[in-house]
């Protein structure tokens, strides 16, 4: 018998021995080590998230417009994930277009008296609201009041004559934020407003139903109302407390004098989408992946600080991994960073507006992180299919058989407009939505083109929305900030982190579609200390062999 059946043998067994080693070993799972590089510091994303949350409460350096698109905040926050994306090496693009810069440099505050006694609290403006003068406004304070329960009804007969009653002209009207909420009400609200010309709006919530709630919801349905913006008036929410003391006053006879002092410096200027790109293998596609920067008037941990920070995250995992040779995407990967989501999905509109052609031609999806953190992984059904190969998918699918494969519950819904990724699924509309809001904002697109996009947030984030194990959601309050969230377990850095998970995984099995089979990892040497440790095993092995050779050669001669 012959040494060359031995011979092979023995390569043969090195060979299989040695191949999955020396290309990472193939039966690791291909997500690994995308799981391995966020676990290095599992508390990362939760720190991005924490310090964009904390630049917008410092009032001493942003004032106190907190990280509204155009504020000092907002520019502060767009050039920190600047550094960022910069430092890791990722080609850092600014693109920067028209729109309000909007500032408050000192305190908010009402200073109202009662029976010839003064109280000043602190008020909180809606954002783009007007402002006062420098000396501030003065005037009585009359009330619109509103039903005990809230209902979709009309205004009852009793409450729709006091209304009728009260003229509110160059008066500052106290009313209950809840007539936002019934079409009804509103109607009744903005005729009075456009007959009645006030000097200012205080709101506060006027049910039982919403009094639970945090004294101040802080949305405007992504911009002030057109009629706030016609009579130019300051809008703000007051305090629980001295709302108490303006209704017994009221109800006890006393006029209230007030003086409110909203010291807003609006002018036109320019705001910033932040993108930063990691160049694929194929430098013709790209993906996107997305989150807005900025807030209303909150420190927006959640909504969408917490975004921000997946995205980033994201962004420096697949850096680290292409500089250290672990693995480099088949197409581009670029992160944007919006601006004026909460005005409108202006940021993202605008980049579209900028970038129509690259999109056309070069992007094959558009993942969208928004309010992550909170119970429940949910994704928004795509309507616009990738497609490859003759085969078509649909991106929320892929973020479903992530969650799955990481044991999460997770929920689909479906909104024609919901976030930045509505623009480029359903751009028309967006296009509309925007014009209607900010009718002087031009908008010139000649024709438009759907990407295939989804959003991945979580659920309840609202405090009325639901809830789950009775657990709600706080974005748009001021419980949205990093010490009010650890206190009601509503963002921490566990489940936070697990949901970028998620969306690295989805991301990295919609990339397997555009890589080859044979270059889905960069091949690795094998590591030096277990090269020593495989050399002995080797060995074993030729000794065995000889062995064995020897002994069917000693039963041949038998």
């Amino acid at each position: 018998m012959s040494h060359k059946p031995v011979l092979v043998l023995t390569l043969l067994f090195i060979s299989i021995f040695l191949s999955p080693l020396a290309m990472n070993a193939e039966n690791e799972e291909d997500y690994d080590w995308l799981f391995q590089l966020i676990d290095e510091d599992p508390s990362s994303a939760y720190n991005f998230a924490w310090t964009i949350s904390n630049i917008t409460l410092d009032y001493d350096t942003v004032g106190y417009s907190y990280r509204v698109a155009g504020s000092y905040g907002s520019e502060k926050v767009a050039s920190y994930i600047a550094d960022l994306l910069t430092q890791w090496g990722l080609n850092v693009t600014i693109h920067s277009f028209d729109f309000i810069n909007w500032n408050i440099d000192e305190r908010p505050i009402i200073r109202i008296k009662i029976n010839n006694e003064t109280f000043e609290e602190t008020i909180y403006p809606a954002h783009y609201s007007y402002g006062t003068p420098v000396e501030g406004l003065n005037s009585t304070i009359e009330m619109l009041p509103l039903p005990e329960n809230f209902t979709y009804d009309p205004l009852p007969s009793d409450i729709k004559a006091i209304w009728d009653a009260t003229n509110i002209s160059n008066k500052i009207v106290l009313i209950g934020r809840e007539v936002r909420f019934n079409h009804y009400w509103f109607a009744e609200f903005y005729k009075k407003l456009s007959d009645e010309r006030p000097i200012a709006i205080l709101y506060t919530w006027a049910t039982k139903d919403f009094e639970k709630y945090p004294f101040f919801f802080s949305s405007t349905g992504g911009r002030n109302l057109e009629i706030f913006r016609e009579l130019k008036i300051p809008i703000a929410w007051i305090p629980k407390n001295l709302t108490k003391k303006i209704v017994e006053a009221r109800t006890n006879g006393y006029e209230i004098n007030a003086t409110i002092r909203v010291p807003i410096i609006e002018r036109k200027g320019k705001v910033k989408n932040i993108i930063g790109t990691i160049e694929g293998r194929n430098k013709n596609l790209t993906i996107l992946i997305t989150a807005h920067y900025d807030s209303v008037m909150t420190g927006g941990l959640a909504d969408n600080a917490a975004g921000t920070a997946g995205c980033l995250e994201l962004a420096w995992a697949f850096m680290q991994a292409l500089r250290e040779g672990i693995y480099q995407p088949p197409v581009n990967l670029t992160f944007v960073f919006f601006t004026a989501e909460e005005a409108g999905l202006i940021g993202s509109l605008k980049f579209y507006e900028a970038y129509l052609d690259y999109l056309e031609t070069s992007v094959i999806g558009v993942i969208n992180l928004d309010t992550l953190g909170s119970y429940i992984l949910e994704v928004s059904r795509s309507n616009y299919e990738l497609r490859f190969l003759g085969k078509s998918y649909y991106i929320h699918d892929f973020v479903v058989a992530a969650a799955h494969e990481l044991g999460l519950e997770m929920s689909i819904f479906s909104d024609e407009i919901h976030s930045d990724d509505s623009t480029f699924e359903n751009p028309l509309a967006v296009i509309s939505l925007v014009k209607n809001w900010w009718p002087d904002l031009e908008i010139s697109i000649t024709r438009v083109i759907n990407i295939p996009a989804a959003m991945i947030g979580s659920w309840p984030y609202l405090p009325w929305q639901g809830d789950y194990k009775g657990r709600v959601g706080w974005i748009h309050t001021p419980y949205d900030n990093a010490t009010s969230t650890e206190v009601y377990d509503w963002v921490n850095p566990s489940r936070l982190e697990t949901q970028i998970k998620v969306a690295g995984l989805a991301l990295l099995n919609i990339l397997k579609l555009y890589t080859p089979p044979e270059e889905q990892r960069i091949p690795q040497p094998i590591p030096p200390l277990l090269l020593i440790a495989i050399i002995p095993g080797i060995g074993l092995v030729i000794i065995i062999m000889y062995g064995l050779r020897r002994r069917i050669k000693g039963l041949e001669k038998s």
